[in-house]
């Protein structure tokens, strides 16, 4: 996988996603956020994360902040919890906006002291 910068990858996934008609059920070519970054290089996938997380509107639920939570977010957590947990655990305690995003990370597959960790910040599931 070639390296490109966070920004270059948020802009690629909000783009593919802020296509009309864009859903998970959707024929929308998934991007490197949807597919590798998540497996392969977890401090990469949080960084773009964040990148998203600045572009788009963080304050409510929204179709891009749910695909970012139940995409992205959800499959680091799954994949690579641990390795992220207390970066993730400092951005929930000190962001608003990502706080948000991880209410909308579904739980399934994340190992269980991951969610005991993240537990505090993740009392508004959406």
């Amino acid at each position: 996988m070639e390296t490109r910068s966070p920004s270059a990858l948020a802009e690629e996934w909000i783009e593919r996603w802020s296509t009309p008609g864009a859903s998970a059920g959707s024929t929308v070519e998934a991007s490197v956020l949807d597919r590798e970054l998540p497996r392969k290089q977890p401090n990469l996938c949080l960084a773009v994360i964040l990148e998203v997380l600045g572009r788009i509107d963080a304050s409510s639920p929204n179709q891009l902040l749910g695909m970012l939570a139940a995409g992205p977010l959800e499959d680091l957590l799954n994949h690579n919890g641990d390795a992220v947990l207390a970066e993730v655990d400092l951005l929930a305690r000190r962001d608003p906006g990502f706080r948000l995003l991880l209410n909308g990370v579904w739980d399934s597959g994340i190992k269980p002291d991951v969610l005991t960790r993240l537990a505090k910040y993740r009392s508004n599931p959406w």
